[in-house]
């Protein structure tokens, strides 16, 4: 049922709206110390606990991650999912959008099943990048200031500071050159994939649906209208459970509001200190020649001596133990 809603500013009615036609997009849940104006950065204490994350690639991508020193984060709705049903929710799926993930594993050793079916074909070059865990520091070791987009533009994190610049765009070119302000992210999240039966509920409850909207200030009797409402907080929280091997820690980024740009992928900025003490798991199929390609990369990448002199790389404890031929 349609409703009127009063417009005010300063405590005078200077409009009114009709609630008709009007959807509530659910917002992710605000970490404790965050701040409305600011970007919600949210780690959860299960992310913080485990001594490294890991991340298994190839040589390519391990030059371009020290070239370049940032992540990808692929829209859930383009990720190359193993596990379809974390994005297809019903009522939600089109939110998968613009929900952006970069997926480690938790687990203290090597995984057979990774170095078989990660990274790209050619499994002598593949590599296995043990991270200490900066969860419990994030921002210290990840840019929150801005991204980067497909076209290498600024895709900005949520700040006062940021917010003036879309307010600024429209009357400086220069600007929309910079910055791609489609798009804006709200919240960075930071968790542990939880695993469910594939039979569960999860994957197939509605999540769209009429909710009750109360507008009164907090302690007043107010309005309560019932509106559509959609609650795509669900997505790409949980996988069904033939996938627990792969023990999943997430970043996930947050694009504000319903509509989204079309990217495919945004780039996380690293911060030096992310690579101190990194170690590199040569693939177990190296054939001898994996660790120069290595070493070369780390070199000439355009981090402080310091940091590079803290990395190592080291040979892969199943090297020669898998009966598996090269495919």
């Amino acid at each position: 049922m349609s409703e009127k809603i009063a417009i005010k500013m300063n405590g005078i009615t200077i409009g009114t709206a009709d609630t008709e036609g009007m959807k509530l997009i659910i917002a992710e849940p605000y970490a404790d110390d965050a701040v409305p104006r600011n970007l919600n950065i949210n780690i959860s204490e299960g992310s913080k606990s485990h001594p490294e994350l890991s991340y298994t690639t190839d040589i390519g991508t391990l030059e371009l991650i020290f070239r370049y020193q940032t992540f990808r984060s692929s829209s859930l709705s383009n990720a190359n999912l193993n596990d379809p049903m974390e994005k297809e929710r019903v009522g939600v799926s089109e939110y998968a959008d613009g929900r952006f993930i970069t997926c480690f594993c938790q687990s203290d050793h090597e995984n057979v099943p990774f170095w078989m079916y990660y990274g790209k074909d050619k499994r002598e070059e593949k590599v296995l990048l043990r991270f200490k865990n900066f969860a419990p520091s994030f921002a210290d070791n990840i840019f929150i200031d801005y991204a980067l987009t497909p076209d290498g533009r600024k895709c900005a994190f949520k700040s006062p500071d940021n917010l003036q610049l879309i307010n600024r765009q429209h009357f400086d070119d220069r600007i929309s050159q910079e910055y791609d302000l489609r798009g804006i992210i709200s919240a960075i999240l930071m968790f542990d994939v939880e695993y469910v039966p594939a039979t569960s509920e999860i994957f197939t409850t509605d999540y769209a649906g009429s909710v009750d909207v109360d507008f009164s200030r907090v302690g007043d009797d107010g309005m309560v209208i019932k509106m559509d409402g959609v609650d795509p907080t669900v997505l790409g929280k949980q996988k069904s459970n033939p996938w627990e091997y792969e023990k999943e820690t997430r970043i996930m980024s947050v694009l504000s509001g319903g509509q989204f740009p079309g990217w495919d992928f945004i780039d996380l900025r690293l911060k030096p200190t992310i690579f101190k003490d990194l170690s590199i798991v040569l693939s177990p199929w190296d054939d001898g020649s994996l660790k120069s390609k290595v070493c070369e990369a780390i070199r000439s990448s355009s981090l402080p001596d310091e940091i590079k002199d803290s990395i190592e790389v080291i040979d892969s404890a199943l090297k020669g133990k898998l009966n598996f031929p090269v495919g």
